[in-house]
């Protein structure tokens, strides 16, 4: 009886013996941020005046149809911390771009990132964008439904660490989103999010309205 029953055992161990090599080769799951920057690198646009960069609160909204600027490219990445944008700078700096609008750092402070690991890619990322014309935007509060409300005294301590580092820094300008997007209460205001984080129609209409006039400005073939 034993013999019988071993007979089958050794043939089902070879079996998967024979097929480890396959299972060891199975497809990689990818990522967002695989996924995004694959997309990215199958665009046949070679150039682009006006770069959107940033994580998914850029990348929740089309853009150039938004603006009306058809040499405008979105490059957010949901998710995207800031080591993850400094380490896809050479695909923006590529496009050539004459401005490049930037917000970045939620994800950072959702994921618990040490602050001066966050302010050092900061500067990082700004120092290696020294060409074009940058647009930076604070982080902007989350609303008071978020489950981590709690977040928005580290955002402020964030934008007061990027106030620093753009301040005196030439060919930049600091774009303070959060007058427009504040409640009374200091949080952001529930009308312009659909989650507590993430922005409705209304509050890409806000953030579109306050770029327009650097967008009249960078928007050239």
């Amino acid at each position: 009886m034993l013999k019988r029953l071993l007979i089958p055992a050794i043939a089902a161990a070879a079996v998967i013996a024979a097929h480890l090599p396959a299972l060891a080769q199975s497809p990689h799951r990818m990522s967002w941020n695989e996924v995004r920057r694959g997309l990215f690198a199958l665009s046949k646009v070679e150039s682009a005046s006006i770069v959107m960069l940033g994580d998914s609160l850029t990348e929740g909204a089309p853009w150039a149809e938004l603006t009306g600027c058809p040499h405008l490219l979105e490059r957010g990445v949901g998710g995207d911390t800031t080591a993850k944008v400094l380490a896809r700078l050479d695909d923006v700096l590529k496009l050539k771009p004459r401005a490049v609008f930037l917000m970045i750092g939620v994800n950072d402070i959702s994921l618990s990132v040490p602050r001066e690991t966050t302010v050092a890619n900061y500067k990082a990322i700004l120092d290696r964008l020294d060409g074009p014309h940058l647009v930076v935007a604070y982080v902007l509060p989350v609303a008071a439904s978020h489950g981590k409300r709690h977040m928005n005294s580290s955002i402020a301590v964030l934008d007061d660490a990027i106030a620093s580092l753009v301040a005196d820094r030439p060919n930049t300008t600091i774009l303070d989103l959060r007058p427009r997007f504040r409640g009374p209460d200091g949080y952001l205001r529930a009308d312009l999010s659909y989650d507590g984080l993430h922005l409705s129609p209304k509050g890409y209409e806000l953030w579109r309205d306050a770029i327009a006039p650097y967008v009249a400005e960078y928007c050239l073939p």
